[in-house]
């Protein structure tokens, strides 16, 4: 009996298996022209990094000076550590929920069930996810470091080496939280030790920025690091060597990695990216829950009597806000409290920080129109009433509108916290509305733009070009937050207010503004049916009265061929 010798040639083991991805990688870019590929880098790098260059020279900001000055230095470690605590706090809860990685469902069934160490399997994965987010942060850090350096005249260092700097810091905060992920679902941590250790190091890196204890916190290396354009501390090298050892040690644990985690989180980020090509914030919203593992409570916090006398969906709003969870709470609540601190930055002289908060608020908006985002999500028992469709949503505003407040007084209580005085509790207030009403307003906009158009057709928008579907994409997933962005405008005139001894005249006119945008935003989701009904019946009658053909210079002629 004679053994024969296998035929094929292919690689074997981790062999095959980097032979599978690189052919991969070139069916993907075979198709791909060089010069498309620089044309992208182009428009990302000079285009993107002009717009951010020419929009920072417009904020305008005053200068800082003297104590100003000693304050950013002394207590910018002490942020931007804080900064990094948080996140390490959202990474280790991501791991506890299967995250940072999510590979496609075909390798998590074939190649991690094959032959192969699953270390080898996930290595690649892990360094990309690490490459990633590392790069998102750097820029972020680059640019946050560019602003400042507007703002410090007497600068020693070039605003190169700002951004350097910032750049580094960023990069590591980026790092932290990948690695803090990979190590909490390596070790398999449940979700409670995770949020506990997390909590444990906020809390520290947080005594130290506000109980001004004379001892550094577990994340200053990060933010003295940001600060390396002023003085070089070597001693934070220690804590960047803490964090290149952290990495060595998350990549080597891949091969821990929980295989059923994994698939859950393949099934369920493939289908976020797809709503994410559709502009479906929405969907996302909810697949993002589902990746949490957030779920409404099964008894409510409050039972309401059934008896209850009321309009139906203002009970059945109140019903469903009760039913929230405490994870949901908690997070709305320190997100009201971060705007309003961004609020008091603002108030400070540095402007950007009102986009934060208007971007933090627009998330909280998110969750208090839960009971309208429901009521959209299932269009076809919505008809079924006998109401009109945009009174239904309309009416859903007010809870929504009810259940900010107590979220605005937490963001009006850290305002304070961070700026003790009598005037903050005024100017919070009156501006805190605003920001609270812009919030609810965004995000309804956001919900109702999403809901099923039954004027509408299947082909509308196909005849356009290229060029403005894509802009109008873009508008309409950028405005809803950029409506939340101006209820936080008034601040600027506040300040100003407050600089001239004008009182709250200035304010009280920009609050007005806000107000009519959001009494127009409200409007049009009253009559956004009969609006967009009555756009598409005058556009069909105009393209009929062009296809109609015209009789008035056929009739002369035909009445002289009659007579000759």
């Amino acid at each position: 009996m004679t053994s024969t010798a296998p035929t094929s040639s292919l690689p074997l083991g981790p062999r095959a298996l980097g032979d599978m991805r690189t052919r991969r990688r070139k069916n993907r870019i075979q198709d791909l022209e060089w010069f498309d590929a620089l044309y992208r880098v182009y428009l990302a790098a000079f285009v993107g990094g002009g717009v951010i260059m020419f929009l920072s020279g417009l904020i305008g900001d005053q200068p800082l000076q003297g104590q100003e000055i000693l304050d950013v230095t002394t207590h910018t470690p002490h942020v931007v550590g804080l900064v990094a605590a948080v996140v390490v706090l959202l990474g280790l809860r991501s791991g506890a929920h299967g995250g940072p990685i999510a590979i496609e469902e075909a390798e998590v069934r074939h190649v991690l069930m094959a032959p192969v160490a699953r270390s080898t399997a996930l290595r690649n994965p892990a360094v990309q996810r690490l490459r990633t987010f590392v790069f998102v942060g750097a820029i972020a850090g680059g640019v946050a470091n560019q602003l400042l350096e507007r703002r410090i005249v007497d600068a020693s260092a070039p605003m190169i080496v700002f951004i350097i700097w910032g750049a580094i810091a960023g990069g590591i905060i980026g790092a932290l939280f990948v690695v803090s992920a990979l190590l909490a679902h390596s070790f398999g941590f449940s979700q409670s030790i995770a949020t506990g250790v997390g909590v444990l190091l906020v809390a520290l890196q947080a005594m130290v920025l506000f109980a001004d204890v004379n001892a550094p916190g577990p994340f200053d290396f990060v933010g003295s690091v940001s600060m390396w354009w002023l003085r070089v501390h070597y001693w934070d090298l220690i804590g960047i060597l803490v964090v290149v050892a952290l990495i060595v040690v998350a990549i080597v644990r891949v091969g821990s990695l929980s295989l059923e985690a994994l698939a859950r989180r393949s099934a369920l980020v493939s289908q976020m990216k797809f709503a994410v090509t559709l502009q479906d914030l929405r969907t996302v919203v909810l697949l993002r829950r589902q990746l949490s593992q957030e779920h409404m409570r099964t008894r409510p916090w409050l039972r309401l009597p059934r008896a209850m006398g009321g309009d139906v969906v203002v009970i059945r709003g109140l019903r469903s806000f009760l039913r929230f969870p405490l994870r949901r709470l908690l997070r709305m609540a320190t997100l009201s409290g971060v705007a309003g601190y961004c609020f008091v930055v603002a108030w400070n002289g540095t402007t950007p920080a009102l986009v934060a908060a208007g971007l933090l608020l627009f998330i909280v908006g998110l969750d208090v129109v839960e009971p309208l985002s429901q009521e959209i999500d299932q269009p076809d028992r919505t008809d079924s009433f006998p109401r009109e469709r945009g009174l239904l949503l309309t009416k859903h505003l007010i809870v929504p509108a009810l259940t900010a407040l107590p979220f605005v007084k937490i963001g009006v209580i850290a305002a304070f916290i961070a700026r003790p005085e009598i005037s903050t509790l005024g100017y919070g207030t009156l501006l805190g509305l605003a920001a609270g009403a812009g919030a609810v307003a965004g995000a309804a906009l956001n919900s109702v733009s999403g809901a099923p158009d039954p004027a509408g057709s299947a082909t509308a928008g196909l005849a356009l070009p290229p060029e403005m579907s894509g802009m109008g994409t873009v508008i309409r997933g950028a405005f809803p937050p950029a409506i939340t962005v101006v209820a936080c405008l008034p601040l600027l005139a506040a300040r100003e207010s407050a600089a001239n001894g004008d009182e709250l005249l200035n304010a009280l006119r920009a609050v007005g503004a806000v107000a009519l945008v959001i009494f127009l935003v409200g409007g049009w989701i009253r009559q956004r049916d009969a609006i967009r009904t009555w756009y598409r019946t005058a556009s069909q009658q105009a393209n009929d009265a062009k296809k109609k053909p015209s009789t008035s210079s056929t009739t002369p002629s035909q009445g002289s061929t009659h007579e000759s």
